[in-house]
């Protein structure tokens, strides 16, 4: 049974064919911005690195840690404070194919997969280790594309002591949506192009 729960999203393979590289892009984030954890759905804002404090932004990645330099001394760290520093990096997974493990705030049912479900904490975290204490909640929305849960449920983890009906289910889930998802995009108006 799954009795504790997974700290924040963790990458767990590449939906496809693809190799999983866990590659990382780097981010620029402002002096002073908004504490992040390795595992928090982040997304750009002013063209810098933000957590996503609301289930309908639009994240790029998770965030997987940073670097800067703080009096002079380069410094690497699982999450960032919101400390005062300068050349402050954010390392994101934004591979659009990466897949996650998350728990479950609560028991789910096996018909859970397939929809899409809703998070809290979504930027919450621990300074002691670092990481994301997001959870996917258990009540679940529709299937198909919605901005009614930022994540999609693809399955429970198959593993020994994980089950449907375990207090904190590991399931294995991807953004509903994403920034670089422009199949998705709405537009106000018909755009017209001439050669």
């Amino acid at each position: 049974m799954s009795t504790t729960k997974v700290a924040g999203l963790q990458p767990s393979r590449v939906r496809g064919a693809a190799p999983n590289s866990n590659g990382l892009n780097e981010y620029p984030i402002a002096s002073g911005a908004t504490a992040m954890y390795t595992g928090t759905p982040v997304r750009i804002a002013s063209g810098t690195l933000t957590p996503c404090v609301t289930t309908t932004e639009v994240p790029v990645g998770t965030f997987q840690g940073c670097r800067y330099v703080e009096d002079g001394e380069q410094k690497f760290k699982p999450y960032y404070s919101g400390v005062s520093a300068s050349d402050i990096v954010g390392l994101v997974n934004d591979n659009p194919g990466q897949t996650y493990i998350i728990s479950s705030n609560a028991t789910v049912v096996a018909g859970i997969v397939g929809n899409n479900v809703e998070v809290s904490a979504i930027a919450g975290g621990s300074t002691f280790t670092g990481k994301s204490t997001i959870v996917a909640k258990t009540t679940a929305g529709t299937s198909g594309k919605a901005t009614n849960g930022l994540l999609r449920v693809i399955g429970i983890v198959d593993e020994p002591s994980n089950a449907a009906g375990d207090a904190f289910t590991k399931m294995e889930v991807a953004f509903n949506y994403d920034a670089t998802d422009y199949q998705n995009v709405v537009t106000s108006a018909v755009v017209t192009t001439t050669n």
